[in-house]
């Protein structure tokens, strides 16, 4: 938990030095697009972090945790689909493609909470 809670932080410093960056400096476009990036770099670092921590898990865990991924990716497909498809025959807002990340792990940890509860109340 604490290398994770390191990565995170890693992750909102690099935020603050590209918005910085990015409002402050002229950067020619190659910097510009390293600059835009580099807080991708600490979230491939909390992904093998993540990986490792459901290695580690029990079977049990490891099954609902699967489940609330695939849930979670399910909802994520078809809301994206659906709104893709009203877009395409009436005027939608732009969402960006930066909130899907947080809407995934987001979604993750509620449907697993979810699905704790659920199988709690059933033992």
């Amino acid at each position: 938990m604490k290398r994770f809670m390191l990565t995170m932080l890693i992750f909102l410093v690099l935020i603050a030095v590209q918005t910085i960056s990015i409002e402050l400096l002229e950067l020619p476009t190659w910097l510009l697009i390293a600059v835009t990036l580099l807080p991708v770099l600490p979230l491939f670092w909390a992904f093998i972090i993540y990986r490792a921590r459901f290695r580690a898990l029990d079977e049990y865990m490891q099954r609902l945790t699967g489940e609330a991924f695939l849930w979670v990716i399910g909802i994520v497909c078809f809301v994206t689909f659906a709104y893709g498809m009203l877009a395409m025959k009436i005027p939608m807002p732009s969402v960006s493609l930066a909130f899907v990340l947080p809407v995934v792990f987001g979604g993750h940890g509620l449907i697993l909470h979810l699905l704790l509860m659920e199988n709690n109340v059933e033992q």
